[in-house]
């Protein structure tokens, strides 16, 4: 299974890298893509990241899944890209893993329209819980059919536990052993 993992400047650095270590100490093979038209992505505490490719290069057919770290900035500009939302759309439409974490469930996945009766949850400040509505769960991660979402920065573990359950049964337990986390 191959995943999208999305970055767009502002991301939560913590979401996106802790999450994309611990699926690829899982062997599952995950792609940065940066919105930028150049690899280079400022994350929202400064730390610059290299993506493997820019948005205009991409083949979305190659990919089973995304994965939306959150970061104000970054779930905004990825909220405010037509392109991310029409990938959204196509991926939940074909039902294919969708990821998202902090703000981005609550910023990205509603503007791209594709949570409605669908739980989730995302960072707990009032503004987003309300974008989530009747589905919000105030909850540190969960899965609903191909949709994941998790609460934020300090959850990212549980975030790609419910990944890697998701796309590599199994070695969820065998990573965190290793990682000490569990």
């Amino acid at each position: 299974m191959k995943l999208l993992l999305l970055l767009a400047n502002g991301f939560e650095e913590i979401e996106a890298l802790g999450t994309l270590d611990l699926l690829r100490r899982g062997q599952v093979e995950v792609t940065t893509c940066t919105l930028n038209q150049t690899p280079l992505t400022l994350g929202a505490h400064g730390i610059a990241v290299e993506a493997e490719l820019c948005l205009t290069e991409l083949d979305s057919a190659l990919y089973d899944g995304i994965i939306l770290p959150g970061g104000l900035g970054g779930s905004q500009a990825l909220a405010a890209t037509q392109g991310v939302l029409e990938l959204l759309k196509d991926y939940h439409s074909q039902g294919k893993l969708i990821c998202a974490i902090c703000a981005a469930p609550a910023l990205v996945l509603t503007a791209a329209g594709i949570l409605e009766g669908h739980r989730a949850t995302c960072y707990p400040a009032p503004e987003f819980i309300e974008l989530l509505g009747e589905g919000y769960q105030r909850v540190r991660a969960l899965r609903d059919g191909s949709l994941i979402t998790a609460a934020g920065p300090g959850c990212f573990a549980d975030f790609a536990r419910l990944i890697l359950e998701a796309v590599a049964p199994g070695t969820a337990k065998d990573v965190f052993e290793a990682a000490l986390m569990d």
